[in-house]
């Protein structure tokens, strides 16, 4: 099966007569059809472009004089079985939440305020590695588990798009949790010198502006 099967245009079969075609087995009102812009497909799909019908037995539909389809299933219905996807994305899915119960213990024993709370330093500087990873973890969740049913629908819809939603945020919040962790690690070690002596570091010089702006630049361009 290739990787990418693009779809073509099919003529209507002829039927019992020159208003008449046959699809699946099953007499289809060629008039009735043509009236409502309905187009067929050679991968066996029946469309408008604002319905979409599967052909082939046993979804066949049948279609009434006044346009109305009855017994019709959606092109855009999980007909298949599972497929590769399924397996890694279940795997990745459970791996992803098993990590918030871990980084959910980290978030309580790290970010948990023990000194008085200080102007300079906010207890929520320490927790957003923890947030990130907890963002990460969700969308990773939601990514795997939403790949069960990119191979089992028909034709590709809502799994696919949402699949690749989730891993796509994934990228800039995996830099995100690098960049603050490491702007963490740099707070503490400021909070280093500025407990000895409270001057030391000015907030005011260019080293306080620049540590000011430069998330604003990094989040900004990151989240693009």
């Amino acid at each position: 099966m290739p990787i990418f099967d693009a779809r073509d245009i099919l003529s209507f079969p002829g039927g019992n007569n020159a208003s008449d075609t046959i699809i699946g087995g099953i007499n289809f009102n060629l008039t009735t059809l043509n009236h409502w812009n309905y187009t067929l497909y050679t991968n066996g799909t029946l469309s408008n472009n604002s319905n979409c019908f599967l052909t082939f037995a046993p979804y066949t539909p049948h279609l009434l004089a006044n346009g109305t389809f009855l017994n019709t299933t959606s092109c855009y219905s999980p007909l298949k079985g599972i497929g590769n996807r399924a397996k890694p994305g279940i795997a990745l899915g459970v791996f992803f939440g098993l990590s918030l119960v871990f980084t959910m213990v980290n978030l309580r024993k790290h970010g948990k305020l023990f000194l008085p709370s200080e102007k300079r330093f906010h207890a929520i500087g320490r927790r957003w590695q923890w947030y990130w990873m907890l963002w990460v973890a969700a969308c990773g969740m939601a990514s795997g588990f939403t790949s069960v049913d990119v191979d089992r629908y028909y034709l590709p819809e809502w799994p696919l798009i949402l699949n690749s939603i989730f891993w796509y945020l994934m990228i800039p919040s995996t830099l995100a949790i690098v960049w603050e962790s490491v702007r963490h690690w740099g707070s503490w070690q400021e909070r280093q010198l500025i407990d000895p002596d409270p001057f030391v570091l000015s907030q005011n010089d260019k080293r306080g502006r620049r540590e000011f702006y430069m998330p604003l630049v990094f989040y900004g361009f990151g989240f693009l």
